[in-house]
C-alpha cells in the first residue's frame, strides 16, 4: 500500500498582517487549503506574548491547587497524564487575541461561515512528569455530518516538542471515518483494526509548535495528548466554535463583568451561549458539559465523567514497529 504524501505547512503571520488585524488574501487561502487537507491549520504568531503570559502564570497558580482538588476532570482516567483545567474566567484575562483571535476567525468564518459561534472554553494540561498518554480519538464522540461543523481553536501558550506533551496527529483522518470506526458508543475512540492499517500509509505527526501560534482543528480529527517528560505542566488553551446555524448547545459561564468585553467581539458570536453569573464565582468548579448534538441537554441529569474510570492500553495506540 502506497504511503499518502500529507506535509504540515505553516503560515506566520506577518508584523504587517499584525498590525492590519487580519490575515492577506493569500494566507486566508492557504490556510483553509490546508485546513482541508490536513484537518488543521498552524498560524504562528498570532497572539501577542503579554496576552499569553499573562494567562500562563495564572494558570500554573491554579495548576498547583486544581491539581489536588476533588473537583479535577481527567481526560481518558488518571493513568493518561492528562486533565482539563478551566481557564481564568475573569476579565482581566479575557484577551480578546486569545478568545477571539482575528487571524484564527479569517479563516473559520472561509470554512464554518460569518461570525462562528464561541459555545466552549477548556484546557488540555499534560502533568508534569507523566509516563502516561491518550488513546487516539476523535472529540466527536457521537454521529456527526460529513463536513466541517465543530472547530477547536488552540492556543499555544508555550513552546510545545515531543519533550514536553506535543499533540499526536493523523493528518488527513477528518474525512472518509465515522462513528462505525469508534470502539465506544459514547466516546470517539478509534478502533484499533481501524488505526493500524491507516498507519500504515500515513503515521501520525508530533509537531513542535511555538509560543503564540494557533492551531485550528477539525474536531473530527484523529489526535492524542502525549507524555509530557518536563517538571512543569504543558498547558493549551481550547475553544470550540461552530456555525450559528448549528445552534450549538453549550453554554458557557463568565461573571457579569466580563460582559462588555464579550460584547466588543462583533467579528464572533458569544453573548447568546454564555451564562453571565455572580462576579465571585469559582470558575475552577466550573466545568462545562461538552455537548456536540442539536439535543438540549437535560438540566436535572447530573454530569457524569466519561473519562474517570477508564484506563488507556496499548491496544488504544499506535507504536511505531
Amino acid at each position: 500500500m502506497s504511503k499518502l504524501k500529507l506535509e504540515i505547512s505553516r503560515i506566520r503571520v506577518s508584523e504587517a498582517e499584525r498590525s492590519a488585524a487580519q490575515l492577506s488574501r493569500q494566507n486566508i487561502q492557504k490556510g483553509v487549503q490546508e485546513f482541508h487537507q490536513n484537518g488543521f491549520v498552524i498560524l504562528e504568531n498570532a497572539v501577542g506574548r503579554r496576552s499569553v503570559e499573562h494567562i500562563h502564570q495564572k494558570m500554573l497558580q491554579d495548576f498547583d491547587k486544581y491539581h489536588k482538588s476533588s473537583s479535577i476532570r481527567w481526560n481518558q482516567g488518571p493513568t493518561a497524564g492528562n486533565i482539563c483545567q478551566p481557564p481564568p474566567l475573569l476579565p482581566e484575562y479575557l484577551h480578546e487575541d486569545v478568545w477571539a483571535n482575528r487571524f484564527g476567525v479569517d479563516i473559520m468564518k472561509n470554512i464554518i461561515g460569518p461570525r462562528p459561534q464561541l459555545s466552549f472554553a477548556t484546557s488540555n494540561v499534560a502533568l508534569p512528569e507523566s509516563r502516561g498518554r491518550q488513546a487516539v480519538h476523535s472529540d466527536y464522540y457521537c454521529s456527526h455530518f460529513d463536513f466541517p461543523v465543530f472547530l477547536e481553536v488552540n492556543v499555544y501558550l508555550h513552546d510545545v516538542d515531543e519533550h514536553n506533551g506535543a499533540t499526536e496527529f493523523w493528518l488527513g483522518t477528518h474525512n472518509g471515518y465515522c462513528k462505525d470506526h469508534h470502539s465506544s458508543p459514547t466516546t470517539g475512540w478509534i478502533k484499533q483494526e481501524v488505526f493500524t492499517p491507516r498507519a500504515t500509509v500515513s503515521p501520525p505527526v508530533q509537531p513542535a509548535i511555538p509560543k503564540g501560534s494557533l492551531l485550528i482543528r477539525d474536531l473530527r480529527l484523529w489526535h492524542a495528548a502525549r507524555e509530557n517528560q518536563a517538571n512543569e505542566p504543558r498547558i493549551i488553551l481550547g475553544f470550540m466554535f461552530s456555525p450559528v446555524w448549528f445552534g450549538s448547545r453549550m453554554r458557557m459561564m463568565l461573571p457579569h463583568s466580563a460582559r462588555p468585553c464579550l460584547e466588543s467581539w462583533s467579528h464572533i458570536d458569544c453573548l447568546g451561549n454564555t451564562e453571565f453569573v455572580n462576579d465571585e464565582f469559582d470558575y475552577l468548579v466550573n466545568h462545562q458539559d461538552i455537548n456536540l448534538t442539536q439535543t438540549p441537554p437535560d438540566p436535572n441529569k447530573p454530569y457524569v465523567s466519561m473519562h474517570r474510570s477508564v484506563k488507556v492500553t496499548p491496544q488504544d495506540y499506535w507504536t511505531p514497529p
